[in-house]
């Protein structure tokens, strides 16, 4: 039968681990980012795989709960992050590669996220997404693709290249209306019950009964309750590419409302996800096309969001598709994306490369912090990509709005991107800008934990000349026991990167280890690598019996860098064949403090190699650890 040979797929162990190599490559864009990157999980993955096989197999597998994170939205508002268990996201990865080809057919050739790549079993086995990036034909642009999708903002407002000449464009076809719709809340009100019917309709030829069964049992798994105790089968966890997929499914009976509409009037539609967008030739078109997705939605159970939904037409409209700021950018991108900011003759090119759009730089600089306070739509999405371009040529003209935006625009984009352009500054603008960073935390300026959060985790990739006292203000600051977890979780990741006395490390990573939550405990481990190499073995030594499998599991990881030189020297060659970056060399740093902290002289040795690599950083902050790492060895021996 159709369903026992795609359970049968499932339950293959190479399938397994195509869904851990999505899952991995997923969850770099996770809300919360693990404190190792879920080496830990790697390190013994054959076994771990077939226990997941087996668990499946047998339809005993239960999911576990999700990590609920509050995203900060515009305004004041925020929006639920999830983050899946790894365990977790590896099935559910599986499932949507076995499931895929058999649904993305179903899709429209109008919806343009998330569809499944040509080669999409080459990608998976490559470690890569098996989505690719849509290829829309714009009714009047025929000859213009889309070149980079964000998950976070619709297809259309991604386009970071399209014809100046939109005048032209609009007559060539005769459409003068355009209709933007958006759907409230619209992950949190997927109903389970109609997925998991509208996915059964479309795998009626592919059978699959027993694969739905295991990723339902999954998503409702994850539903919320009431506070009468009953469950709500709503929702699907945001920040995933598996959810994300299954999202595009369920709008299938608004595509198909769509068609009819479309054909019927002379008109054309595109959707990206939630984010619907029709051209049409008339005003009264236009308008009824706001009611026939409203119709369609609520049979969905669905809300239309009033404060995106609008018809715009003539000035309007010849504005919405002006994006002669876009073309600006992408064309900047392009000169400067193979040079270096630290050769003078580059550095030359790059200056003349960003000239051009001075006049777009100033609508940022100017009229601080009013500029960036509000930003929205089209500016907040110009004011991202100039970072991005900006911090990729190290060019300093964005520090102040960057951190404008940070005091005074918390949206979770702007948060992550102004950060990641304040990391990306020359070193030696790091003292001052992390100094302002810890006074923003210190005095209270970011009203959102998942900010702090946020500044914390960018400082790890910071490289001060002055780095010594930093952790000492971190603990001061982060560790009380009122801060949130996910504070508390990447302040002890950052302090892990900065100078810190070994009796301190041990006191701040003793306490911690028995945080009530487990992702702070993960951390914990981290810190407790900087402690003398006694406390390092006998720590871990214990911990490796621990209860909690997610902190047992990381406690034999290192156990196993300190006690078995195969696996140990298994490490050591992948980090010598990887990048030795400062950004790479932080990643590294609990690896080569555990096997510092070996009893074999064998496996100490193998440090040698990567201590030299440290030592030739431009990092301060690097060579203090070189440093110790050094004695570390030495008093070993």
């Amino acid at each position: 039968m159709a369903e026992d040979r795609l359970f049968r797929t499932l339950c293959d162990r190479e399938v397994m681990l195509c869904g851990w190599h999505l899952a991995k490559d997923d969850s770099r864009d996770d809300f919360v980012s693990d404190p190792i990157g879920y080496a830990d999980f790697a390190s013994n993955l054959e076994e771990r795989l077939d226990y997941l096989v087996e668990e499946v197999q047998a339809l005993r597998y239960r999911p576990r709960h999700l990590i609920d994170v509050d995203v900060p939205k515009s305004g004041l508002s925020v929006r639920p992050g999830n983050v899946l268990p790894i365990d977790e996201s590896v099935v559910l990865h599986a499932i949507v590669y076995v499931l895929a080809p058999a649904l993305d057919k179903q899709l429209s050739n109008n919806v343009y996220s998330y569809r499944l790549h040509p080669e999409w079993e080459k990608k998976a086995k490559k470690r890569k997404s098996i989505f690719r990036d849509g290829e829309p034909v714009f009714p009047f642009l025929k000859r213009r693709t889309i070149r980079l999708l964000d998950p976070f903002e619709s297809w259309y407002e991604a386009w970071p290249r399209f014809v100046a000449e939109t005048a032209a464009a609009q007559t060539s076809e005769g459409y003068t209306q355009l209709t933007k719709t958006d759907i409230t809340s619209y992950f949190e009100n997927i109903d389970l019950d109609m997925l998991e019917d509208q996915v059964r309709r479309l795998l009626k030829r592919d059978g699959g009964s027993k694969v739905l069964h295991v990723l339902f049992r999954i998503l409702r798994g994850w539903t919320r309750t009431t506070s009468a105790g009953t469950v709500i089968a709503r929702g699907l966890p945001q920040g995933n590419n598996a959810s994300s997929f299954l999202a595009n499914l369920y709008l299938i009976p608004l595509d198909r409302t769509l068609d009819a509409f479309c054909q019927k009037n002379d008109a054309r539609w595109f959707r990206y996800v939630d984010d619907v967008k029709i051209f049409s030739k008339t005003e009264r078109v236009a308008r009824e096309t706001v009611f026939t997705i409203n119709r369609a939605l609520r049979s969905l159970h669905l809300n239309l969001q009033g404060s995106k939904t609008k018809v715009l037409s003539g000035p309007n409209l010849k504005e919405e598709l002006d994006t002669r700021e876009d073309d600006g950018l992408g064309a900047a991108f392009d000169a400067v994306k193979d040079l270096k900011p630290r050769n003078p003759d580059d550095r030359k090119k790059i200056t003349t490369e960003l000239r051009g759009l001075r006049d777009t730089v100033s609508k940022f600089t100017q009229g601080l912090p009013r500029s960036v306070a509000t930003l929205t739509g089209r500016e907040s999405r110009v004011f991202r990509r100039l970072m991005t371009l900006y911090g990729q040529c190290a060019r300093t003209q964005l520090v102040k709005p960057a951190f404008a935006a940070l005091r005074h625009l918390p949206e979770y984009r702007v948060l992550v991107k102004a950060l990641r352009y304040l990391s990306q500054m020359p070193y030696s603008r790091h003292d001052d800008i992390v100094g302002t960073l810890l006074a923003m935390l210190e005095g209270s300026e970011l009203p959102f934990p998942y900010q702090e959060a946020q500044v914390l985790q960018q400082l790890i990739y910071f490289h001060p000349r002055r780095p010594r006292p930093i952790a000492s203000r971190i603990r001061t600051y982060a560790l009380g026991k009122k801060r949130h977890w996910l504070v508390r979780q990447k302040a002890l990741e950052a302090m892990a990167t900065y100078p810190y006395r070994r009796d301190h490390a041990a006191s701040v990573s003793k306490q911690h280890l028995s945080d009530n939550h487990f992702w702070v405990r993960r951390a914990a481990c981290l810190l407790a690598l900087r402690a003398d190499a006694k406390f390092v073995r006998g720590t871990f030594d214990k911990l490796v019996f621990h209860p909690d499998p997610r902190l047992s599991r990381i406690a034999l990881y290192f156990s196993r860098l300190m006690k078995d030189a195969t696996f140990a020297k298994q490490e050591s060659e992948r980090l010598t064949a990887g990048s030795h970056t400062d950004t790479a060399i932080v990643h590294n740093l609990p690896r080569l403090y555990a096997m510092a902290s070996s009893e074999s002289g064998d496996i100490r040795e193998l440090t040698q190699d990567h201590i030299k690599s440290l030592k030739r950083s431009r990092s301060e902050k690097t060579k203090w650890h070189a440093e110790h790492l050094a004695r570390r060895v030495a008093a070993s021996s």
